[in-house]
């Protein structure tokens, strides 16, 4: 297997292939004046089997037509195989019409993707899950949830709880994985959303986080508004220290400043959204699950 690295997941790219000990493939890529992406393999990837990793945070659309150009590309030049790794899977939230006239995004992207000629498609924690059902290729949901808690696990931290601030079951699943393997306890609030004004509502519970250091974790943060809610809650309980992991830190706008408000000491993400907040790899989270150790949430 040899590796190509998008335009966005380049360091990625690498990271994967020393892991792996799988190399990279050399490709030329540039800008048209008018805006329009080029890409070039530089080597021959006939009867090859080829890993293509390429985040679609924002602009999401931007990395989309990389992405599709890339697949295009190596179908066309004869890529025996062609797995894909898209750690933040842009477009994932809308499989059903919850409104008449509204799209289906993850419907789309499903088959754009397949159409491409992708054989398997690695992602992390999609937002919703019943997005990988329009699948008719393998669909693998990995989980940055454990690499987060091992970064935090070097914080010094004291009778630790995690927190998912939501009660879906994929929150969850993702807070009790954190949770063991820290060794501890995990809990979730209850989170709704209005579907016309988009205004969230969390109902307080009682947490047992009294003198702790709570851990949320989450699998992405856009507005902040929900974190802040659950920080909240937490700091009102008299949590010690209030942490985020978050597999995706999209971070729009005064999100941080909204977060940090309310209570929150320090935001890590992962490099599936390349900020300053990105200080996990997801890369050991492919590289486990190529060699058959799948961690999913």
């Amino acid at each position: 297997m040899k590796i190509v690295g998008g335009p966005n997941s380049l360091n990625l790219a690498c990271k994967i292939g020393e892991a792996l000990g799988i190399p990279l493939i050399k490709v030329r890529t540039k800008r048209f004046p008018d805006g329009e992406f080029y890409f070039k393999f530089e080597e021959n990837i006939s009867g090859e089997n080829i890993l293509v990793v390429q985040s679609l945070c924002p602009p999401q659309d931007v990395r989309a037509m990389e992405l599709f150009l890339i697949l295009h590309t190596a179908r066309d030049l004869g890529a025996d195989t062609i797995k894909v790794f898209v750690p933040y899977l842009a477009y994932s939230r809308q499989d059903e019409r919850f409104l008449d006239g509204e799209c289906l995004s993850a419907s789309m992207m499903a088959e754009i993707i397949e159409e491409l000629g992708a054989d398997a498609l690695y992602t992390v924690d999609v937002h919703n899950e019943n997005v990988l059902k329009m699948y008719k290729i393998p669909v693998y949901n990995l989980t940055a949830s454990g690499e987060l808690a091992r970064y935090f696990a070097k914080k010094d931290l004291k009778n630790p709880l995690i927190i998912a601030p939501d009660d879906e079951d994929l929150a969850i699943r993702r807070a009790k994985y954190a949770a063991d393997v820290l060794k501890t306890e995990y809990d979730a609030l209850e989170k709704r959303r209005d579907r016309y004004t988009g205004e969230i509502v969390t109902y307080k519970k009682d947490l047992r986080v009294r003198e702790r250091d709570a851990i949320i974790i989450d699998d992405i943060i856009s507005t902040g508004k929900t974190v802040a809610n659950a920080a909240r809650i937490l700091k009102e309980q008299g949590a010690r220290r209030i942490l985020v992991g978050v597999s995706h830190a999209l971070l729009i706008g005064d999100s941080v400043k909204i977060m940090m408000e309310n209570g929150v000491e320090e935001i890590v993400g992962t490099d599936s959204v390349i900020n300053e907040y990105a200080k996990v790899s997801v890369a050991p989270v492919l590289a486990r699950a190529l060699r058959g150790e799948v961690e999913q949430a």
